[in-house]
């Protein structure tokens, strides 16, 4: 493709992007589906484009995505919000996890892995949730804050699981040792310290910005230091996404430390109104990218694993609402307890995780790779479906009422459906705008260093 047709072909990607999020009310459809499918067909279909087009600039412009919108969107969480999520958002993560890491490890396994190493590995990469494909899709259908925070919250964490395990794992394959040990603590670093990281950074941040500008210049300040906190953090070993995570969440609630300290020591977010704005704009122009990018990634494989992904999604998919209930503790709006039964779309990281077996010539590379690929697009479409099923009352809310009675917060009569058919008018849109190793043995840890070039991270 010629330069000056990329150039306008990028130009109508952003307006066209914003045009969809506009009649989002009428079509009904996400956005993250349809530019899927754009990059589906200038890539795959019609190899217009080549992923080898993108150079090493696809994976650094998939990190920079993916930290920028879990910056985003920790930097909207309050800190009650986020007490109040925490808990159920663990129990959730984790046994979606196990869930989803479990069947789809054992369908791998059944359908052709020469082994269960092998099969375990394709589990690990593909059994958590993309937050870059997450909320976009939750701000868009106006999901409230509570049921936002838990399916941000379990992206974040499932990334760390599905990138740890999948390393370790990968390591494993490529030289026949598995510690159990190095796994368990590679978890646990990358998760701890890359969240002290950020919250210090935060604090030592907010003390440094007052003094060197104006609270109207902090904008891109903050998207530099940003880029530092999580590259750090990749650097040592630990998960850059959630590094940017706390960094956002600490420096959105940093007002809360003029309680106990001198508020001169930090300049106050709120003064600068155009941040929140220019953020959110960044957020939705990269997420618009990123999806094309997605799509122009996925390659397809022999139909009869596509058969196999399917089943394995819809056996996920008759779990999660366990998962929900087992994990709420108060009331939530239908709508969203239906939101986060279906929210289980896979992203960039375990597509580009599947394609280095293939790449480092081991056992089963080239069946990973389809498999891992076919997963990610069948969940990207059922989920997106079943979004637009919920959004215009066509799934089955008696059954999920029923199911989940107890924890359901019903509306009055005279709000429901005045706004957004399918969508209690009581709940809020939610500005919460966003796949990284670990420290381990020795090769563990060079695993992790090898991979992180490549994948940092989408």
């Amino acid at each position: 493709m010629e330069l000056p047709l990329v150039i306008i072909f990028l130009g109508v990607l952003i307006i066209g992007a914003h045009v969809l999020h506009e009649l989002f009310d009428r079509i009904r459809i996400p956005n993250a589906l349809l530019l899927t499918l754009v990059g589906i067909l200038i890539g795959p279909v019609l190899h217009l484009v080549k992923l080898e087009h993108f150079g090493k600039i696809g994976p650094v412009f998939t990190n920079l995505t993916l930290i920028i919108i879990i910056f985003v969107s920790g930097i909207n969480l309050k800190l009650k919000e986020l007490g109040q999520a925490v808990g159920p958002s663990l129990i959730f993560g984790l046994m979606n996890f196990l869930f989803t890491a479990g069947i789809i490890s054992g369908l791998a396994y059944m359908g052709g892995a020469s082994g269960w190493l092998e099969a375990s590995f394709i589990g690990a990469i593909l059994g958590g949730t993309s937050s870059a494909v997450v909320i976009p899709m939750i701000n868009q259908i106006k999901m409230n804050q509570k049921g936002s925070a838990i399916l941000l919250l379990e992206s974040a964490l499932t990334d760390v699981l599905c990138l740890v395990l999948g390393i370790t794992l990968l390591s494993a394959m490529k030289e026949g040792v598995f510690s159990a040990g190095a796994m368990a603590a590679a978890l646990w670093q990358s998760f701890l310290f890359a969240l002290l990281l950020g919250m210090l950074a935060a604090v030592l941040w907010g003390v440094l910005l007052i003094r060197l500008t104006q609270p109207s210049n902090s904008t891109i300040l903050n998207l530099a230091v940003l880029f530092v906190v999580s590259g750090t953090a990749d650097i040592l070993g630990w998960n850059g996404g959630i590094a940017a995570l706390s960094f956002g969440i600490a420096l959105g609630n940093i007002e809360l430390l003029k309680r106990v300290l001198p508020q001169k020591w930090f300049y106050n977010r709120k003064s600068a109104p155009i941040e929140k704005g220019f953020l959110d704009e960044i957020a939705f122009v990269l997420q618009t990218y990123f999806f094309v990018y997605l799509g122009v990634s996925i390659r397809f494989g022999i139909p009869q694993l596509y058969a196999l992904a399917t089943l394995a999604v819809a056996l996920i998919l008759l779990l999660r609402p366990l998962s929900v209930r087992a994990a709420v503790w108060s009331k939530m709006p239908l709508t969203d307890l239906s939101v986060m039964s279906v929210m289980m779309p896979k992203g960039l990281v375990p597509a580009i995780l599947a394609s280095l077996p293939l790449q480092m010539g081991l056992s089963d590379g080239e069946y990973i790779r389809d498999f891992a690929y076919s997963v990610v697009l069948v969940s990207l479409v059922l989920c997106s479906g079943l979004v637009i099923l919920i959004y215009n009352n066509l799934y089955f809310p008696g059954l999920l009422r029923w199911f989940f009675t107890g924890i359901v917060e019903e509306a009055p009569a005279s709000d429901k459906n005045k706004e957004h058919p399918g969508i209690p008018a009581e709940q809020t849109s939610v500005n919460i705008n966003t796949e990284a190793p670990a420290a381990g043995n020795t090769s563990a840890a060079s695993a992790s260093s090898d991979v992180n070039k490549d994948i940092q991270s989408g």
